[in-house]
């Protein structure tokens, strides 16, 4: 269930879109038909698919929203400082990587695709978009490096750190950091600089971790001064 909520977190599989029959995502993702039933069952009770019948059937993917700013607010209290410094380390220690093997390895319609998802992430309107076109951007500096033990690695975390970075708020989202760090590591790559790369991605995915610990401590400061 977790993998198949994180793909469509990341927006891997969009709305409208059909999931493989269950037999062959029970084989996809090494689980018997027993618990892939019962994992898309939880998905539908969350309204996250609906199972339709027939000819053009199956379980299609009905709804891919933004968790909800209290979700996120409750995720940043249960965890510590030292947790998302944690979580925000190993992003950007894979990201790095991905970066610094996409230099090495990646080639013209690899690189074409990174600016493609770098330019669909400049575009976003909604914090749904901006949220599975960074997401997309970082799964492709995986791909890129063609590494298929990165990318997946890359998918999991982005599923547990982009609903954090992108929550619904009543202000404009500032994306000019994000944009440029895309646009260097982006050039970097493209320049064949392996150490670039990887420092402009490591770079980027500290200020990233800079940010969910300036909104915890944002958040807890603001409750105590409730609960006063």
């Amino acid at each position: 269930m977790h993998q198949l909520e994180t793909a469509i977190a990341v927006g891997l599989i969009g709305v409208g879109e059909r999931l493989p029959p269950e037999r062959e995502l029970a084989a996809q993702l090494g689980v018997t038909m027993l618990q892939i039933r019962h994992a898309l069952a939880t998905l539908r009770d969350r309204g996250l698919i609906e199972t339709r019948r027939g000819r053009g059937g199956g379980s299609i993917v009905c709804d891919t929203s933004a968790v909800s700013r209290e979700e996120v607010e409750r995720r940043l209290r249960e965890r510590s400082t030292e947790e998302l410094r944690d979580l925000g380390d190993l992003s950007g220690s894979l990201a790095g990587a991905a970066a610094r093997f996409a230099a090495a390895r990646a080639d013209g319609p690899e690189i074409d695709r990174l600016e493609l998802l770098a330019s669909q992430f400049r575009e976003a309107e909604s914090v749904q978009d901006l949220r599975r076109a960074d997401s997309r951007f970082h799964i492709g500096l995986a791909i890129a490096a063609q590494s298929r033990r990165l990318a997946t690695a890359t998918v999991q975390i982005q599923g547990e750190l982009a609903p954090l970075l992108w929550a619904p708020s009543d202000v404009g989202v500032d994306t000019t950091d994000a944009a440029t760090a895309h646009a260097a590591i982006l050039e970097a790559i493209t320049d064949g600089d392996e150490f670039r790369a990887q420092e402009t991605a490591i770079a980027h995915g500290a200020h990233e971790t800079e940010l969910l610990i300036e909104a915890r401590l944002e958040l807890m400061m603001n409750r105590a001064l409730d609960g006063r």
